[in-house]
């Protein structure tokens, strides 16, 4: 199973969104796919629509496997979180495995799926390093502004140290909201592909109807299978696939 995080520090940069429509992409390539809201805000779970009875908190306290969490999402096994996660941090923080939980808990479903999807907080708490050390690859969204720019600088600060730890963690950046129209975005993506860092070759566009999939809480592959964010996230799905 490879395991995939959507991350980065800021909120309001497309976490939530990238998280539900890249795993419908990859469930579309015939895929086994797990999706895990690991925020307290639970974004993931509103836009599913799931049920909050047992969550990714039952997980992290160990009164719940993976398993007894799921519930069917378009095809797709989802876990949901509840605002109850926000106390798993300080629950955790004295215990020696307090980085390893969620990986020792995914470890007891890696030949259950071909992908895990995990939808982190925004922030660099516990519970996001616990999702980045159960994780093969980073995907780090950014909206195309200097403020995110600079967010991301700190966020490669923390990810290169989780790195160290778990040196064979990928990443790939990738840009949403984007509009090729605008200078400031095409400068920003410059000064992104300046740093020599990792970036997808796709962006995600701002869309209404991309807004309107959450609303409906359908992907939006099959909310609108011909908005043109579904072209970028197939070819991210096919990419991390490939690898």
């Amino acid at each position: 199973m490879k395991t995939i995080a959507i991350s980065v520090q800021k909120g309001g940069c497309g976490k939530t969104t990238t998280a539900a429509n890249l795993a419908a992409a990859i469930a579309a390539q015939g895929k086994r796919v797990l999706l895990i809201d690991n925020d307290p805000q639970s974004s993931l779970t509103l836009y599913c629509n799931l049920k909050q009875e047992k969550s990714v908190t039952n997980v992290y306290r160990g009164t719940a496997a993976i398993q007894e969490t799921v519930q069917d999402w378009h095809g797709m096994d989802a876990v949901p979180a509840d605002i109850l996660l926000s106390q798993v941090e300080n629950e955790i923080a004295e215990r020696k495995d307090r980085r390893d939980i969620l990986r020792k808990a995914l470890s007891g479903v890696d030949q259950d799926y071909d992908f895990c999807i995990i939808d982190t907080a925004p922030g660099l708490g516990l519970l996001t390093v616990n999702a980045l050390m159960a994780s093969d690859h980073v995907i780090i969204p950014m909206e195309p502004n200097p403020a995110d720019i600079w967010g991301l600088e700190l966020f490669m600060s923390t990810l290169n140290q989780i790195r160290k730890a778990k040196p064979e963690l990928t990443y790939s950046i990738l840009l949403t909201s984007y509009n090729d129209r605008l200078k400031l975005h095409q400068a920003a993506k410059e000064a992104v592909e300046s740093r020599s860092l990792n970036i997808y070759p796709v962006t995600i566009a701002r869309n209404v109807r991309t807004a309107e999939a959450w609303g409906a809480h359908e992907p939006l592959l099959t909310y609108d299978r011909g908005n043109k964010n579904n072209i970028a996230y197939k070819t991210i799905a096919e990419m991390e696939i490939s690898k």
